[in-house]
């Protein structure tokens, strides 16, 4: 059941109960006692009071009672430029478009990071260049997920944010 339905429930349930005692306290007296007199209107109006406010929260629906599959707590970021001869290479090395840039690189060559999970995906961003051709290629724990070739003293580029 969901869980606002049962809390209104249980409030209802509290309110009913409450109602009852009330009832059973005040027609509990003697039944031969004479009715009460009628009370006298106030000599001056009662104070006005504010309106009540009612706060109200509205919760998205849930598509599936499946529990979800565990989310891993970091990404694993592989980078790799091959091709020959050596290479300018320049990479995010957090995930927040901070860049790092190493000279002259023996190709072909990869680093592997490791990025704390946050609730937004990160950017990863790699960049080479070589005086032959040159292809970059990004993988997120384990899976490609950018890839660019660059013909000779071009740029490979590859970059965006991971989904």
């Amino acid at each position: 059941m969901d869980r606002q339905l049962i809390g209104r429930l249980a409030i209802a349930g509290i309110t009913v109960a409450a109602v009852a005692a009330t009832v059973v306290i005040l027609g509990a007296g003697d039944d031969s006692a004479p009715a009460p007199a009628a009370v006298a209107a106030p000599a001056a109006e009662a104070p006005q009071r504010a309106p009540d406010r009612t706060v109200t929260r509205t919760l998205a629906p849930t598509t599936s009672t499946a529990p979800a599959a565990p989310v891993p707590s970091s990404w694993q970021i592989t980078y790799e430029l091959t091709g020959s001869g050596t290479a300018t290479v320049v990479y995010d090395d957090n995930g927040l478009g901070l860049v790092h840039q190493e000279l002259s690189v023996p190709l072909p060559w990869s680093k592997t990071l490791t990025w704390p999970k946050t609730a937004v995906a990160p950017t990863v961003q790699l960049m080479g260049q070589s005086s032959g051709p040159v292809e970059c290629r990004v993988s997120v724990n384990g899976v490609l997920a950018r890839s660019a070739k660059a013909a000779d003293g071009e740029v490979a580029t590859c970059a965006g944010r991971l989904s």
